[in-house]
């Protein structure tokens, strides 16, 4: 696919890329490596969610093909956007070139019901282990600290955080 000056975008300054657990091993090992199908209208590229809110159904598609979606519903039901890796990518870091992906942008318009020009990127070049950072949805913590004069304090961390695992 012949990049135009239309297609390229300024990303957030993070990116998610969302996979399969299943991958996470070969991720860690090797990076985000571009990949691509021969005879397809999908250009080589890492995908990525270019948003800054927490993963929630809007997402979706989290992963592509969805075929891996089946296995995961089984396991956590209605909590299908918890499911997944998200990997945030660092574009700071990078000098990686990103580009609006139409693909996405055209089959889900309808399905979101407005124009996700800027949502669905890519880039077509590898992403390496430096520039990720493993997020997943983990148990919210909550604290009280006791103050002055009979004040108690919250302090918490969202579930949505760099994975402890």
């Amino acid at each position: 696919m012949e990049k135009s000056l239309d297609n390229l975008i300024k990303t957030h300054r993070y990116v998610f890329h969302v996979a399969h657990p299943a991958c996470r091993e070969g991720i860690l090992a090797w990076g985000l490596m571009a990949h691509g199908r021969k005879n397809s209208c999908i250009p080589k590229g890492v995908y990525a969610h270019n948003l800054t809110t927490k993963p929630n159904a809007e997402w979706y598609p989290f992963v592509y093909p969805f075929e891996s979606d089946f296995d995961l519903e089984e396991m956590y039901g209605n909590s299908i956007v918890e499911a997944y890796d998200y990997w945030r990518i660092d574009t700071k870091i990078l000098k990686n070139e990103w580009l609006v992906d139409n693909a996405a942008r055209e089959d889900f318009k309808p399905y979101l019901g407005y124009d996700p020009r800027h949502m669905y990127v890519y880039t077509p070049q590898d992403v390496p282990l430096r520039a990720l950072t493993l997020f997943r949805f983990q148990q919210e913590k909550q604290w009280d600290i006791k103050g002055e004069k009979g004040t108690v304090h919250v302090l918490g961390i969202d579930g949505f955080r760099p994975y402890e695992g």
